[in-house]
């Protein structure tokens, strides 16, 4: 076995050579290769769109665990165990998984993952492309490093390294891929892992949930009130029906209905993964959008009343515009108007590129872009204009005090003046920027790294 150890920024990428068996790359993928399913349930197809088939297998992490400790590794802290989570993964011609990082996973108080497990189950004479590009950052279109896949290598590197899986052009690619512990030494965080929205109350309470799974209630000095577990998976979105009751959609395929200390009111289980929602208060009703291009109703009862086929790919985000409309933005690139009663959908503008978040102010549609662009369309002429705030995806936008506030995957709090058109940067950090929102001109802010910033306004 040969063992090699570079750095990207500091940061440690460890090969292995041959550490299994030719005979055990065999073995793991025999009975498994009927299984695979798409990942585009879970992943929108810009991002990924590989197969996958995740297995919760304490055997076999032990077992791998048992090679790993073989080593000594010089540069890497102390491993404190194996993911037990295996994730199988198969890339056919033309999939790949773009430029990312992978999250932090804590699987108790004491231990979170480090370094991503990355096992080549075959190699280059099995298919062609595929390599593994780590970069220096996001936004850098040459790799740093490339590593060429060798069957029963194994490489290790640490989650914060910037990665992607290159396109397969000929053949099947697989691999097994898990992630590294050590004892945890995170400085205090909100949510273990990403925050993905926030949710005002009143002007001195609000909400927060994330991939730990967990709705967490906070006063405006970010002291934690209560925390609400009645969801398996991460959860993306939470809305208010009323003053006391709640909604909330997760990865784990359901939509369940609460009560401000948390008590689980109603759940229902659907074939896909809601993304977001919101509601209508007039005709008491909840609209969610999700992974198929539907437009979901239900009642306040969590009975649905209709789904409205509006776009052919994942739905980003859902605004009330009227009393029977909605309109909703997607990964298609459209944007559309749906009259809810009937049915009838209209396309009211299309992009070159995908659309993420959306935000109204009077007959103005503020839209947020994959590339990090936001359109201002007017819903009175049917007009456009970009306006350049941000290098990445635009994953929330809100109106407060004549401003549109928008949050970036740049890392990047934007403020656009609507009717001055000037632009001012509220704040800059190291991660992913998801939510915002205001309580008594403070501005609270989530993200990728699990922590609740304030900022002034």
């Amino acid at each position: 076995m040969v063992t090699k150890i570079e750095h990207v920024k500091g940061l440690p990428i460890v090969e292995i050579e041959n550490f299994i068996s030719t005979t055990k790359t065999t073995t793991l993928l025999k009975n498994r290769t009927e299984k695979f399913k798409s990942a585009i349930s879970h992943y929108p197809n810009y991002y990924r769109n590989n197969d996958r088939l995740v297995e919760d297998n304490n055997l076999l992490s032990k077992e791998l665990y048992a090679l790993l400790n073989d080593f000594n590794i010089n540069g890497i802290k102390k491993f404190e165990g194996l993911n037990t989570r295996l994730r199988f993964c198969r890339y056919q011609k033309d999939q790949l998984f773009s430029v990312h990082q992978d999250g932090v996973h804590y699987p108790d108080e004491k231990r979170e993952s480090k370094y991503t497990f990355l096992l080549y189950l075959n190699g280059e004479e099995s298919f062609s492309g595929g390599n593994t590009e780590f970069f220096n950052s996001k936004y850098e279109t040459k790799p740093c490093k490339t590593i060429i896949p060798q069957k029963g290598k194994l490489v290790i590197f640490d989650h914060k390294i910037w990665h992607k899986g290159a396109k397969i052009t000929q053949g099947n690619k697989y691999i097994l891929r898990s992630d590294i512990y050590i004892t945890s030494k995170k400085e205090f965080s909100h949510h273990n892992g990403y925050i993905w929205s926030l949710l005002k109350y009143d002007d001195t309470l609000f909400f927060s949930c994330g991939r730990d799974a967990a709705i967490k209630l906070w006063n405006h000095e970010l002291n934690l009130i209560n925390v609400i577990q009645i969801h398996t998976k991460s959860v993306l979105k939470i809305a208010r029906l009323n003053s006391s009751e709640f909604i909330s959609c997760s990865r784990d395929f359901t939509l369940k209905k609460w009560n401000y200390s948390g008590t689980l009111l109603a759940s229902i289980t659907l074939n896909e993964m809601l993304i977001t929602l919101t509601t209508n208060a007039v005709k008491k009703q909840i609209i969610a959008v999700g992974t198929s291009g539907h437009i979901f109703v239900f009642n306040y009862e969590l009975v649905e009343l209709k789904a409205i086929k509006a776009h052919t790919n994942w739905i980003w985000d859902v605004l009330v515009v009227e009393d029977d409309y909605v309109i909703t933005c997607s990964e298609d690139r459209t944007l559309v108007l749906t009259h809810l009663s009937t049915g009838v959908t209209k396309i009211l503008y299309k992009n070159n590129e995908e659309l993420f978040s959306l935000c109204k102010s009077n007959n103005r549609i503020f839209i947020g872009t994959k590339s990090g662009a936001m359109i201002d369309f007017s819903l009175k002429n049917n007009t456009s204009k970009t306006i350049h705030l941000h290098k990445d995806i635009i994953r929330s936008i809100n109106y407060y005090s004549n401003e549109i506030i928008s949050c970036g995957e740049d890392g990047k709090i934007m403020a656009y003046g609507v009717g001055t058109k000037l632009k001012r940067e509220i704040t800059e950090t190291d991660n992913f920027i998801q939510d915002s929102i205001v309580l008594n001109d403070q501005l609270y802010v989530a993200g990728f790294d699990g922590r609740i910033n304030i900022n002034n306004l």
